[in-house]
């Protein structure tokens, strides 16, 4: 395998003075969440809590004060903590954060192999559900977040029914953290992961539900790893836990090299890997 001349890599020495610039990459396809065969992630392999990034503070910051924002403005006489439903959970990193900021979360989440991944926390309880249908009360959540998960969805009726669930004057987050992929070295590392979830600032969603048009936040931040921890990443991609045995081989055989050979990483030092997370918010 060798480096093409336009896919040259900056290495360590990558700045990251333009890397909100996104490339004209497709997201990946929306899909009925209900249909659990079209859900990989009822098959992880029990990674996916340990080497999946968190949330930066200032995401977890917009999303709280949007909640307390439709309360204060639209809900005159409620009281209580915020409440939030975190739609997608996997395995809680948005849920265990909202709820140390003191909402109290019901997440919901159709893989028992993901439910099982999460750290009990009692501000949070957990549903087998999906975006579609998520069995949760009708007009009780201050906030309804899509961490990671909306492009699993169908927009239509996921955004209705998390208008079904939203007190009034409720918001709507749809968040997505991905690697800054404007950066050639990092494009090529998630190029071998075969990671395909970018999702472009100048596509807002479009949820169902009458909601008003979006708004966005970004927030530029990083993540450090070593080569092993970015190796083990690979595995928990939609595309890895979908595909053959040797196909899974050939990645993983890919970003080895990549890593070690190419980056020239060696074994457990850290790779320094700038992220973006977009935060779009909206409300009824």
């Amino acid at each position: 395998m060798s480096a093409s001349d336009n896919e040259a890599v900056a290495g360590r020495a990558a700045t990251t003075s333009s890397w909100l610039c996104y490339g004209d990459r497709d997201t990946m396809p929306n899909s009925v969440s209900a249909f659990l065969d079209v859900n990989p992630y009822v098959g992880e392999g029990g990674a996916y809590d340990s080497v999946r990034p968190a949330y930066p503070d200032e995401a977890v910051a917009a999303l709280i004060d949007a909640a307390r924002s439709g309360r204060g403005v639209n809900a005159p006489g409620r009281d209580g903590p915020l409440r939030a439903a975190d739609i997608g959970a996997g395995t809680g990193k948005m849920s265990e954060l909202l709820a140390r900021g003191g909402l109290l979360v019901d997440a919901v989440e159709p893989s028992e192999v993901m439910r099982a991944q999460a750290s009990a926390n009692e501000g949070v309880t957990w549903h087998d559900g999906v975006a579609e249908e998520t069995g949760l009360p009708n007009d009780v959540y201050d906030i309804v977040v899509f961490a990671q998960s909306w492009h699993w969805m169908d927009p239509e009726r996921a955004g209705l029914e998390a208008a079904r669930i939203l007190a009034p004057g409720g918001a709507l987050a749809i968040v997505w953290n991905q690697m800054a992929v404007s950066i050639p070295w990092v494009h090529r590392l998630t190029r071998i992961m075969r990671s395909g979830d970018v999702h472009r600032p100048d596509r807002p969603p479009t949820p169902g539900g009458g909601f008003a048009p979006m708004t966005l936040t970004q927030v530029a931040w990083e993540d450090r790893m070593a080569p092993e921890e970015i190796l083990t990443l690979g595995t928990t991609r939609s595309s890895y836990i979908r595909s053959s045995e040797a196909g899974r081989a050939r990645m993983q055989e890919n970003l080895r090299w990549y890593l070690y050979e190419h980056l020239g990483y060696a074994p457990g030092e850290l790779v320094t890997i700038p992220y973006a997370t977009l935060v779009w918010l909206t409300h009824l």
